[in-house]
């Protein structure tokens, strides 16, 4: 509290200034109110045994001090709290109520916060304090009107009363304390917007809610609504984060009007469906059904922020009362469809696609936004290959489709991948590739001839992993073609040549040894062209060469499981399980090597079934891409 908020005047008056002050052992002191206006911005420090005294709560030691007034008033801690503020924290209710007849400018001096002692006391929950507190206002006169207000209202630096205070702290019971004190103070919101109504409503407390605006209500005219008196936030969105029904009925039967009002732009039914809280909504949906066509302020629907985060109960009560709502467009032209899409609600796609297939429907899949954007256009900008995939396996979906930059989704992927490109983007480009998706026309035919080095440097570090894995796979596989499981005979006429070469094992051992060395080598080689930093060879070279590897390391694992198989046929039981161990950690590799190695999936449709399945556990694997919510 500054000082200009208590400029009043400081006469000293003594008519009814004198007033006596019995403690506990009945002895009375006489009360000076003349000081209560005194001067209270210039500060000294406190001494450390003053401070070490008010908070152990030694009446004693300040009586034998008898400190001077203005010596007292002044003195402050660190953080510029008086000893009223000190013993308010602490809870010492004796104490506060000796300081406050002693020295009561204290009552209204701040901290460095801008707490008054009223807030500490509430912030620390010590309800016997806040009362004591709240009874020396009430009973002191004071000779000047307003006064209890002035601390009452009064507000630290982040405009919080006492009340906001003791709320966001949940002490309930100091709360109902200042309420009963001061009935206006419920409606003052602080810097955020927040009024202690408000912060009662989200947290949940619904009698306290109550005793509020009933208090409000006294002594005011009928006419007065809860909505002319509310300030800041709307208590209805408060109600509805606080997913409480019974406070959200109580509040409407106290003002049905405050059900139009917004909260930062956002209806109460919007704001419900971003939430999904689906017996709130469902209450309001009931009471203002034509709540469904209210755009918010940014032009958003209720059945938008609906597919935004994902909530398919609450579209489908949206459709069920109001079917016309599916084709409500924002601001930007986007019907639900493109609102999934964009931010990946992959379920609000599946029940949109599943239920709604008849051709007047069909015509949402394909739709344009204001850049002439389809949902694919927007789930491909934002990297959602879910999303991608499930649109493009969807024969309704015009993948040939172009925006007003004349691209494809296709396109729209390529020319936003670069050399650092994420998993999730790559996942999305398969997608599109294994769908068959077109480029631009205009695209291919205005391609500028590549330059020598453009950009190539960003790929050095991706040549250089894959040229060591394919080094160290061709040595494996060189060193395990001269170093033969079952070894070599020694007599005539077989002398030098394979003791098992007639074993089926090893012949397969053989066949895919050879076959990963050479493709190891091919690769090496193919990357080695790709040093020379051509960006168009380098593409090249990785179409190549990452098919070439990925066979390699498939190879090598085949020819692994076929030699060691082909060592220990002798012993049946311990060869057939290390075949059933090769077989699933085969399967396993497969599944993850298929994904990466091959840039240009099968559009055929039975070979993009099969090579669906590794895809589909690469999809799995990497959950969802949320960067955008």
């Amino acid at each position: 509290m500054g000082r200009s908020d208590l400029d009043f005047d400081r006469r000293k008056t003594h008519i009814s200034s004198q007033m006596f002050y019995a403690d506990e052992t009945g002895r009375m002191y006489s009360l000076d109110l003349s000081t209560l206006f005194d001067d209270t911005s210039e500060t000294v420090p406190m001494g450390p045994k003053t401070i070490a005294a008010v908070r152990a709560g030694d009446e004693t030691y300040l009586r034998d001090m008898n400190i001077d007034v203005k010596v007292a008033i002044s003195s402050v801690n660190d953080h510029g709290n008086s000893m009223l503020h000190l013993a308010a924290a602490a809870g010492h209710t004796s104490l506060v109520c000796y300081i406050l007849y002693a020295y009561p400018s204290l009552l209204m001096k701040s901290n460095s916060m801008g707490e008054v002692a009223l807030h500490v006391a509430a912030g620390a929950g010590h309800l016997a304090v806040v009362e004591a507190l709240v009874s020396f206002i009430k009973d002191v006169p004071c000779n000047k009107p307003g006064v209890a207000k002035k601390i009452y209202f009064a507000k630290n630096k982040h405009q919080d009363n006492a009340l906001h205070v003791a709320l966001k702290r949940k002490h309930v019971k100091v709360a109902s304390c200042l309420v009963s004190a001061e009935q206006c103070l419920s409606f003052v919101p602080n810097n955020d917007g927040f009024s202690p109504l408000y912060l009662a409503v989200e947290a949940g407390q619904a009698d306290l809610a109550k005793q509020m605006w009933q208090h409000s209500n006294n002594g005011s005219s009928s006419t007065s609504t809860l909505s002319s008196k509310m300030g800041g936030r709307s208590l209805v969105h408060g109600a509805m984060k606080a997913k409480r029904i019974d406070i959200l009925g109580a509040i409407l039967s106290e003002d049905a009007s405050l059900i139009n009002i917004r909260d930062e732009g956002r209806t109460c039914l919007s704001f419900g469906a971003s939430l999904g809280y689906y017996e709130g909504f469902c209450y309001l949906l009931d009471k203002a059904p034509d709540s469904v066509y209210a755009s918010d302020n940014d032009g958003s629907f209720p059945i938008h922020m609906a597919a935004k985060y994902g909530h398919v109960k609450i579209l489908k009560a949206i459709l069920k009362r109001c079917p016309d709502a599916l084709e409500l467009l924002d601001r930007d032209s986007r019907n639900i469809l493109h609102v999934a899409a964009k931010y990946g609600k992959l379920q609000v796609l599946k029940f949109i696609l599943r239920c709604y297939k008849d051709k007047n429907k069909e015509k949402l899949i394909n739709e344009e936004d204001a850049n002439g954007n389809t949902p694919l256009h927007l789930a491909t900008q934002n990297w959602h290959p879910k999303v991608v995939s499930m649109l493009t396996w969807d024969n309704r979906v015009d993948l040939k489709s172009l925006n007003h930059n004349g691209v494809t989704a296709l396109d729209v992927a390529e020319e936003n991948m670069d050399s650092s490109y994420t998993f999730f983007e790559r996942l999305t480009w398969i997608a599109l590739i294994s769908a068959g998706a077109p480029r631009s026309p205009k695209l291919l035919i205005s391609i500028p001839p590549v330059t020598p080095n453009p950009d190539g440097g960003k790929y050095k570090d991706r040549v250089n992993t894959l040229l060591l894995v394919a080094t160290l796979v061709a040595t494996m596989t060189f060193t395990a073609g001269f170093t033969l499981p079952g070894g070599y005979n020694g007599s005539i006429p077989n002398l030098g040549m394979a003791t098992i070469a007639k074993k089926t094992s090893f012949q397969v051992f053989l066949v895919f040894d050879t076959l990963a060395m050479y493709c190891s080598i091919i690769t090496i080689v193919t990357l080695i062209w790709a040093q020379l930093g051509d960006l168009s060879l380098i593409m090249k070279a990785f179409n190549l060469a990452l098919p070439l590897l990925g066979l390699a390391l498939t190879s090598m694992s085949i020819a692994f499981m076929a030699g060691t198989y082909a060592a220990v046929s002798h012993l049946p039981l311990l060869a057939y399980f290390i075949l059933g161990i090769g077989l699933v950690f085969l399967l396993v590799l497969l599944l993850i090597v298929i994904p990466y190695v091959s840039p240009h999936s099968p559009t055929q449709p039975f070979l993009r079934h099969i090579f669906y399945c590794p895809y589909l556990l690469m999809l799995l694997v990497a959950g969802d891409n949320n960067n955008n919510d």
